[in-house]
């Protein structure tokens, strides 16, 4: 088995050095691949490259561009039997989303791999994520975009791409929207998710031979999240839509505030897709009123993916609203 692995940076490509501070140098970006052949020394052949070498706080266009292409060239030219690719944690929710959108209807498994501490810590999970991702592959329990990673006291965990929650603040604990993760470890023996499933949305929005597009940053998208006493940003010309963050419940505040925003946006043809509603819930009153103002909500769905998918259908010309109205039918995309 020949498997590709993308280096991109990241804590799980750094080191802390003489400064005090963490990054990645030269000799230590690789030093995952190092660390598992010495330790597993299993009959896998790895091919590594590396586009390029950041802490993953610093992604942006320009490397998403570079990654797609990487990965897309690689699956044409490459005798690989599936890719991991190692990714900063900060922000492996964007780059695994953008990912599963991009790349989701891939014929073998591409896998992103991150570490919560450097590899020489003790405290690191790098080795174990990685370790399971060879697993995973080599089970062929499933092809398209997936996390590996796992938290501390928990079990090795395999995730969707397009599911992962947002980090909380001060933590590195990874988990998909409603615990939906694909599968995991348990004493070496990979269990399924049986209440795992997947709606037609899930699909990728492009072809692997499309090479991709993405704005410099995504402008278009007004990206709200609600706060006691927030107020509204002003509209820009270049928003084309907007995303609106929730509380845990599915609520934001509905009083003038937010009916005058909507009336503006309205009025430019703007529309507003909300995050954080359960699928099948009892609802507050508020969310009967915001609803009837013509707010649309994503049940169910990853504000990241959604924000992410959205980007990308607004660089590449793609019908946003064909593709958030089914967002707003389905689940878990």
């Amino acid at each position: 088995m020949k498997i590709g692995v993308i280096f991109t940076g990241g804590t799980i490509g750094s080191v802390l050095d003489e400064s005090g501070y963490i990054g990645p140098k030269d000799g230590t970006t690789f030093r995952v691949l190092k660390q598992y052949e010495d330790e597993y020394n299993e009959d896998v052949q790895f091919d590594a490259i590396e586009p390029y070498r950041i802490l993953s706080e610093n992604l942006d266009a320009k490397h998403l561009v570079k990654l797609f292409d990487t990965i897309r060239g690689s699956l044409v030219t490459k005798e690989w039997d599936s890719i991991i690719v190692t990714h900063g944690t900060d922000t492996l929710q964007y780059g695994a989303a953008m990912l599963g959108y991009v790349f989701g209807g891939s014929k073998i498994p591409i896998v992103l791999v991150s570490s919560n501490y450097v590899m020489d810590d003790p405290r690191a999970n790098g080795l174990v994520n990685f370790r399971y991702a060879v697993e995973f592959i080599k089970g062929q329990y499933g092809t398209g975009v997936f996390v590996s990673y796992c938290n501390k006291g928990e079990y090795p965990t395999i995730h969707r791409a397009t599911r992962l929650q947002p980090l909380i603040p001060y933590s590195d604990y990874v988990a998909s929207v409603q615990d939906s993760w694909y599968g995991r470890f348990e004493m070496e023996n990979y269990i399924s998710n049986s209440e795992y499933h997947v709606m037609d949305g899930q699909m990728a929005l492009f072809t692997e031979d499309v090479r991709v597009q993405l704005t410099e940053d995504a402008g278009e998208i007004l990206f709200v999240h609600p706060s006691v006493g927030m107020r509204y940003p002003a509209l820009s010309s270049d928003v084309k839509v907007v995303l609106h963050g929730s509380y845990h419940s599915g609520t934001i505040c509905v009083e003038e505030s937010l009916k005058s925003f909507v009336k503006e946006t309205k009025g430019l043809q703007i529309p507003i897709y909300l995050t954080g509603l359960l699928s099948g819930a009892d609802a507050y009153e508020t969310v009967q009123v915001y609803q009837e103002l013509g707010i649309q909500p994503l049940h169910t769905s990853s504000e990241i993916a959604q924000y992410c998918k959205l980007w990308l259908a607004l660089s590449n010309g793609l019908d946003v609203k064909r593709i958030m109205d089914c967002s707003v039918a389905e689940d878990w995309i």
